[in-house]
């Protein structure tokens, strides 16, 4: 009876010995750094006209990319955001390094990417064509035949045209640069006869440039490119924050939710009273969701700012998978409840 007693014994001691090192060796949470800063780090373009770009009278980046890094800010009520420019190049050894929080940054979710970071929901469904002079002869990839083409260093775009023309058995030069800014320059000096990437950046590109009517968008999309965030992997916890700020905004926009209404709190009780599933979604995590919408709105207000019809760089949301699914597009949330 001794003996088993002692064995018992042992035995739970090595369990509670070996659960309270599992427990020690958990890392910490990025949720926790982050707040404990009071200060989130995002990874941007910040040269792209409608993603990311410098207001041109008080100098701050503004654009849909950080748009959504405000609102994930404001989700954990932390009051700063400090934006760090990245290229295609440094993006993922910045989030796997961790001297980012979260990247927002036009970038195509892929399976060998998925090797070395984790990626949020899809913030814009993109496609690559081909941006060239108004002039030129070319017309779509077949008439790349001994072409000079600008593509930018890291990005799917590079691999996607080279996998196009190699099909084609094409003579070609790949002509690559950091950021987009410098292969439209490339293309604008003559440097190169087509700058491919996503069509989202060439009609931003095209329709910021000092003659807009110089240079066309051609061609048919050839690729498919979700666009997400980047975060690091193994993180639940701040895959959430991520996650549900992105599905907050899309599921603010199908419940008729937005900035004004946000602001209004006499309204937004009115929704909710009406409303069991808006009224769980603004209460949820202590009104996080409704503290994002207060400074940036819902998706669709988002899109609008920056590429609705009105705006310098708009891209026609109708008819794509960047419409809300209830009116045939893709964009959906996940219950809040």
């Amino acid at each position: 009876m001794r003996k088993t007693l002692v064995y018992a014994f042992a035995v739970a001691l090595t369990v509670a010995t070996v659960s309270y090192t599992v427990v020690a060796q958990q890392p910490r949470s990025r949720l926790d750094a982050v707040r404990a800063r009071g200060r989130l780090i995002c990874g941007v373009e910040g040269a792209t006209a409608g993603f990311s770009f410098p207001d041109p009278t008080s100098g701050r980046t503004i654009g849909f990319d950080a748009d959504f890094c405000h609102a994930v800010a404001a989700f954990l009520d932390v009051p700063e955001v400090e934006f760090v420019r990245l290229t295609g190049a440094t993006r993922l050894p910045a989030v796997a390094s961790g001297s980012v929080d979260v990247v927002f940054r036009t970038t195509t979710q892929t399976i060998s990417r998925d090797d070395q970071v984790d990626f949020g929901p899809v913030t814009f469904y993109d496609g690559q064509r081909l941006l060239v002079r108004t002039d030129s002869r070319i017309r779509g990839l077949n008439d790349l035949n001994g072409a000079r083409v600008c593509s930018q260093t890291g990005t799917t775009s590079e691999r996607n045209i080279t996998d196009q023309m190699r099909q084609r058995n094409f003579r070609f030069q790949l002509i690559t640069f950091a950021t987009p800014k410098e292969a439209f320059d490339g293309l604008a000096a003559g440097r190169c006869d087509v700058w491919t990437t996503d069509a989202s950046q060439l009609t931003a590109f095209r329709a910021t440039a000092p003659n807009p009517g110089e240079f066309q968008v051609v061609g048919r999309e050839f690729s498919d490119e979700p666009l997400t965030p980047i975060y690091q992997e193994n993180d639940s916890k701040w895959a959430d924050v991520v996650n549900y700020t992105v599905w907050g905004m899309i599921l603010a926009e199908e419940l008729g939710i937005t900035l004004d209404i946000a602001r209004n709190p006499g309204r937004l009780n009115e929704m909710a009273s009406r409303d069991p599933i808006v009224k769980n979604y603004i209460e949820m995590k202590g009104g996080a969701m409704v503290r994002s919408l207060r400074l940036v709105g819902n998706y669709g207000e988002v899109y609008n700012r920056y590429f609705g019809p009105r705006s310098r760089t708009a891209i026609t949301r109708n008819g794509t998978r960047n419409e809300l699914s209830r009116d045939g597009g893709a964009m959906t949330s996940r219950p809040f409840r």
